[in-house]
């Protein structure tokens, strides 16, 4: 396979450009951030959740645990997950188990319903790839719920009838793969059936959840099986739960824990850094693990060179260096993204569009004028007022609601695991925010 080249033309790396593209581990184009983020023990801090040492190959695994993997939105989370999910793949005691909620269900109206059949659905066909058959009594249960509670149910006559036409032949976890697949389908697209097989699946949830858990018991032990060892885990990591609608996130993570925590397995979301801030999250679900911003300065303004030097790498991975006239258009990039990988993506998909054929020092300036516009657009007066007070005072202006907006919509960015916060750098350059600055303080 010839190396990896970064392309040369300006469209080329425009239409290149996918904000929500996640890197696969050998991907050329993915850079080590672990440095630059401070989050070297992230991954051997969440082994240590699912109760595996990697070092000592030492294997105590808790029945369940589910993990919230906080971070702003954009900042490469799912990139560093399925990093993860290799790594622990690699040790031959957990299968990692992908759910992309953004393809498979509906993100804008999604409730945890969704989500069970989506997971039984990835679940199957990762059993598929890697060639793993069960016995009748690990999947007859989740036969027998459908077969009793769903197929039954005169109100999705035509779903079931839809769901078993050709299955007549399929048995055991090619049998199930197909109906959580028609499942997961109705839930992304079919109005009609959506809001009923909600409530048939709120219903009977207690029979599923047990027919779910025998069928996770069984995937694990052929997994150990198969692999010679005493003990396999199969490992969800459940992506794109961090971008759903605010009450759809306070539903699934907040009003519905229990019904989480009902299903005994390990388990990964992705969440926005806001939610970790939110006094309804109290103590059920396993909620303190973060995946830091890339710094490019400490809390006292020293500049932090392994994260320009990320920064620029990633930026160079993505277009030629040649495409850049200068070394100091490149550095006002990085500086104006503030450490955040998407930022910068947005920063450089502007510059395509403005540049006639190289990057200078005019179309950067433009580029950082167009995304400060699109956050003018997002933020009020107080608003300003509030990033003023982060930047200007050593104070703690708390986790209220406004300040968790503004972590959301990235107007506020977190560093050092929560430590300490800046404004993003385009935002100081607008006029709202010297206005603001220029106001006496309160007293």
């Amino acid at each position: 396979m010839s190396a990896y080249k970064p392309p040369l033309d300006i469209l080329e790396v425009l239409h290149r450009i996918e904000f929500e593209e996640a890197l696969e581990p050998d991907d050329p184009r993915r850079v080590d951030t672990a440095e630059a983020r401070g989050s070297q023990k992230t991954l051997t801090r969440l082994a240590r959740k699912l109760g595996f040492l990697m070092d000592q190959d030492r294997f105590l695994p808790p029945l369940q645990k589910h993990v919230l993997f906080f971070g702003h939105v954009g900042t490469g989370k799912t990139t560093e997950l399925k990093f993860y999910g290799a790594r622990l793949k690699d040790s031959r005691r957990f299968l990692p188990v992908e759910v992309d909620v953004a393809s498979v269900l509906d993100r804008n109206n999604l409730q945890y319903a969704d989500l069970l059949m989506a997971m039984a659905s990835a679940l199957l066909q990762a059993l598929e790839r890697e060639g793993i058959s069960l016995p009748d009594g690990d999947v007859s249960e989740l036969v027998d719920w459908f077969a009793e509670k769903v197929e039954k149910r005169e109100e999705v006559q035509e779903f079931t009838t839809e769901v078993k036409s050709g299955a007549d032949v399929e048995v055991g976890v090619p049998l199930l793969t197909k109906l959580f697949l028609k499942f997961s389908a109705a839930f992304k697209a079919n109005a009609t059936y959506k809001e009923e097989l909600r409530r048939v699946i709120r219903n009977t949830f207690t029979q599923l959840a047990g027919a779910f858990n025998r069928l996770i018991r069984g995937a694990e032990g052929a997994l150990a099986k198969r692999w010679g060892k005493d003990a396999v885990r199969v490992l969800f990591i459940v992506d794109g739960t961090d971008k759903l609608r605010a009450e759809d996130r306070r539903r699934l993570f907040v009003e519905d824990a229990e019904l989480l925590l009902a299903v005994e397995a390990l388990a990964v979301y992705t969440a926005p850094i806001a939610l970790k801030y939110e006094d309804a999250m109290g103590g059920r679900l396993d909620a303190d693990l973060v995946l830091p911003m890339i710094k490019l300065q400490d809390k006292d303004g020293t500049r932090c060179e392994p994260g320009w030097r990320v920064m620029r790498e990633l930026l160079l991975k993505r277009a030629d260096r040649s495409l850049f006239v200068e070394e100091a258009d490149i550095e006002r990039l990085i500086e104006h993204s503030g450490g955040h990988p998407r930022e910068l993506l947005r920063l450089l998909q502007l510059c395509c569009e403005f540049a006639d054929d190289r990057i200078d020092a005019g179309v950067v300036a433009q580029a950082v004028a167009q995304l400060a516009s699109e956050y003018r657009r997002l933020l009020e007066p107080e608003d300003y007022a509030r990033l003023v007070l982060v930047d200007s005072h050593p104070v703690d202006v708390g986790n209220d609601e406004h300040v968790r907006r503004l972590l959301y919509c990235l107007a506020l960015l977190e560093y050092n695991d929560g430590s300490w916060r800046r404004s993003h750098p385009v935002i100081r350059t607008l006029d709202g925010y010297h206005r603001a600055a220029a106001r006496p303080a309160a007293t």
